[in-house]
């Protein structure tokens, strides 16, 4: 097996952000920042412009995501929680969810996405 023998350092002006559109996105746009060769998981981030909403979406994979900043609501299809920085959620494999972004500034969320993710 072999190592890696330098650090990597994505730098915030830097962050490779793209937007996603579609399926009932509005001013969604995520950072792959990392993800090993053997795809044990996905590190990213997430931006979501005030008034916008990631896709309504489920997949197999457990998400954790920690609020940086903003606010916003996650919406599940049964419950509707507000979140807000510091916040972090676990989203379990195949639940159906959404956020969206509900003050005056982006909501800035760090995801950790398992094994499968695209």
């Amino acid at each position: 097996m072999s190592h890696a023998t330098t650090i990597s350092i994505i730098r915030r002006a830097d962050l490779p952000f793209r937007p996603v559109q579609g399926d009932g996105a509005a001013g969604l746009s995520l950072a792959r920042l990392h993800r090993p060769t053997d795809n044990s998981f996905t590190f990213q981030m997430a931006r979501i412009e005030p008034g916008g909403v990631s896709r309504r979406h489920a997949h197999a994979w457990e998400q954790v995501n920690v609020v940086v900043s903003g606010s916003g609501l996650v919406d599940t299809g049964e419950t509707q929680t507000l979140i807000g920085p510091g916040d972090c959620v676990v989203f379990p494999g195949h639940m159906s969810h959404a956020i969206s972004a509900t003050g005056d500034e982006p909501l800035v969320l760090v995801a950790v996405l398992g094994p499968g993710a695209a």
